[in-house]
């Protein structure tokens, strides 16, 4: 059985709190949204949280476009978004957002955004037997227009953990069988960085600075582990599937602060009045931790123990 409740938390304002005697959820109600926390009750939150609204942008070419008082924060959290990252993608969330409640969950309904004419929302549904959460991305086309995006889901999570990601393994033959990208401001020799023959993991360090890679994953699969805890992520990836970022169907970002596990939809021209959906599954494990993130034989003794 879910139990729901409205809240007060920190600075975010009212929040939509689901649980389930195993786990909760608190997604904000008075900005974003953002599913501000994901763990287990009475444990740490798997989530970063911005206190401090210290990740924000508030360039002129935003302001430009929303207007002269026209600021987007990071808030930390899951938030949905668009891709290719132009000034669109930053549109102000700041405004309440509508929510009613589902079967097994609740769906939040963001008003239709200026310029873009696009209507964004999440439903959210919580297993009532297990850690296990869905999330259903929607973004429907009100502009009038044909516009041409993909669905962007980032999860923001707090600092101190590793990220654990499988490398596609298809037999190609003589062909290559993965797509790497890589972000400008990104050393392949950073010391966060390992990439074996299987895997690659990621430290967050609160000493270092931003670092980002992308990738077309077929596995659909990304894992963090932090505070004694492993959140995994699940997504459906299309082999033929057209994705932005030359073909990126997953990325991932760090810097001092926090670390992005972030999926990514099939990007192409989506008409005037249609609805695109990208779906992602989330499962939280207790008392798991890793000794040496650059040790191939202990990551996958993890994928095979929880059989990821």
């Amino acid at each position: 059985m879910l139990n729901y409740k409205e809240i007060d938390y920190k600075n975010y304002g009212k929040c939509l709190e689901i649980s389930n005697g195993i786990v909760d959820l608190l997604i904000t109600l008075d900005i974003g949204p953002r599913i501000i926390r994901y763990g287990f009750i009475g444990k740490e939150n798997m989530m970063f949280e911005d206190l401090e609204r210290a990740a924000n942008y508030d360039k002129d070419d935003l302001k430009d476009m929303f207007g002269k008082d026209a600021k987007w924060y990071l808030y930390g959290g899951h938030r949905l978004w668009i891709s290719p990252e132009y000034t669109e993608t930053y549109y102000p969330d700041n405004k309440p957002v509508s929510y009613k409640k589902t079967e097994n969950g609740a769906e939040f309904i963001c008003g239709v955004q200026e310029i873009t004419g696009l209507q964004f929302s999440m439903k959210i549904e919580l297993n009532a037997k297990s850690s296990e959460v869905s999330v259903l991305h929607s973004v429907e086309n009100k502009s009038g227009d044909a516009s041409e995006f993909a669905i962007w889901a980032l999860t923001v999570l707090d600092k101190g953990g590793v990220e654990l990601i499988p490398w596609n393994d298809n037999d190609t033959v003589l062909l290559p069988n993965r797509t790497l990208m890589i972000w400008p401001y990104a050393d392949l020799n950073d010391e966060r960085l390992f990439m074996g023959k299987k895997y690659l993991s990621l430290k967050q360090d609160s000493s270092k600075g931003p670092f980002k890679l992308g990738f077309d994953l077929n596995k659909g699969l990304a894992v963090y582990l932090n505070k004694g805890q492993m959140f995994v992520k699940n997504f459906k990836h299309y082999d033929e599937g057209a994705y932005p970022d030359n073909g990126c169907s997953f990325e991932t970002y760090t810097n001092d602060k926090f670390l992005e596990c972030e999926t990514l939809g099939e990007i192409g021209a989506k008409l005037d009045g249609s609805t695109v959906t990208h779906s992602e599954t989330w499962r939280l494990f207790d008392n798991v931790s890793i000794k040496n993130p650059r040790d191939e034989a202990e990551i996958n003794s993890i994928f095979v123990k929880y059989d990821l």
